[in-house]
Formats: structure tokens, sequence, C-alpha cells
């Protein structure tokens, strides 16, 4: 790879300055690596439009969505420096590769999907020490707003938003109906009984029908 390009991703992907879609030289590099791949390496058709759709996502909204969904989208700063050192080996990789169409198309979507899941771990990792009643009241490390690309001030997070990627937890009570009308229990099993109760209906009901019409032809 040329010294140029080496030092363009060391600058934009080895700084750390924010997550992915946050920092101008991750955004070019990204952008240099479509405009070199997508003319170049793909013919004409579908799966150049998937190319340049899938590069587009990764240049754009794609990381910042992603990390809106796990926890918020906070994260230490010191644990981008990692993400971004993968990042930057992988794409390094993928551009010494000769790969062409369908599967230079599927090291893509295999790019985006490993940098994605080390970019989870770093968010995890926060979200574990934010959703822990007992020591996140003591959090002390920067952290950096993915969604907005500032740095924050590190935070408790509601029990109802750890751990289920920014949706309502909806948990099972057992006995003690807190937050509910009812016990989930109790009504489950009147479904199921009542569920049960018409099976058995329409099953008696065929038989009768079938035994009348059988006497019909019989006679």
């Amino acid at each position: 790879m040329p010294p140029a390009w080496a030092l363009l991703l060391l600058a934009g992907l080895g700084g750390g300055r924010g997550c992915l879609q946050c920092d101008p030289a991750v955004q070019q590099t990204l952008r240099q690596l479509r405009r070199d791949l997508v003319p170049s390496r793909f013919g004409r058709g579908q799966l150049r439009a998937r190319a340049q759709a899938l590069l587009l996502g990764m240049e754009g909204p794609f990381f910042r969505d992603y990390a809106a969904g796990v926890s918020g989208g906070a994260i230490e700063v010191d644990h981008l420096d990692p993400v971004a050192i993968f990042a930057q080996n992988q794409i390094n990789k993928l551009r010494a590769d000769s790969l062409r169409d369908r599967p230079l198309l599927q090291e893509l979507v295999t790019l985006r999907r490993k940098v994605t899941k080390k970019l989870k771990t770093g968010l995890r990792s926060y979200e574990l020490k934010a959703c822990d009643q007992k020591t996140c009241h003591t959090l002390t490390e920067e952290v950096l707003d993915c969604v907005h690309c500032r740095k924050t001030s590190p935070r408790c997070m509601k029990k109802d938003d750890c751990f289920v990627d920014r949706q309502p937890r909806t948990a099972l009570q057992y006995g003690s109906g807190r937050g509910r009308p009812w016990n989930q229990v109790p009504l489950g099993i009147v479904v199921s009984l009542c569920l049960a109760v018409f099976a058995f209906g329409v099953i008696v009901a065929s038989a009768v029908t079938y035994r009348h019409n059988r006497k019909l032809l019989l006679q």
C-alpha cells in the first residue's frame, strides 16, 4: 500500500478522536475506499449498486444509528482506539486483496460486520458499568456520545434501558404483579384453557358433522 495511504489511515483511524462516523479523517478514508473499489472492481449492475450503497452507509448513518441502538450510543474514550486499530487492519487487508464483484461485495459485508462487532464490544463495556447500580455512581471515565459526536459525563442508565438495545424491557413477573394490572401467569393459563376448549369443540363438531353426512350417504 502507498505510504500516503498508510499515513491517512493511521491519522484517521488511530487517533481515537471519536466514533467511526465522527472523525473527518475516517470519513475521508472510507470515501476514498469507495471511490477506488466501486468503479474499478465492480461491473455495472446490481452488484455495483449494492457495494455503493453499503459503503455510503458506512460513511453516513450506519455506525451512528447502530450506536444509538446499543446503550444509547455512549462509549468510553479509551475503548475507541482498539476499534479504530481493528478497522485500520481490516481495511488494509481488503485493499491488498484483488477480489472483484460478488466475492468483493461479500468481503465488504464481512468488513462492516466485524467492525460493528468490535464497536459493540466497546459500547457494551460501558453499558455494563452504567447499568451496575452498585458502581455506576463512581464512574469517572471520559465518555463519548457517538450519536452527537461529543464528549459527555458518565451517567447511570435506567434499568429498563439496560441490555435491550434501547427497547422497553418486558420482564416476566411471577407473583408480585408490580407494574402490571394483572398477573401474567394466571392470564396465560386462562388463555391456554380457552384455546384448548375451543379446539376440542371444533373436533367434536367435525366428528358429528362427519357421522351425519355418512348416514345420509348410506340411506
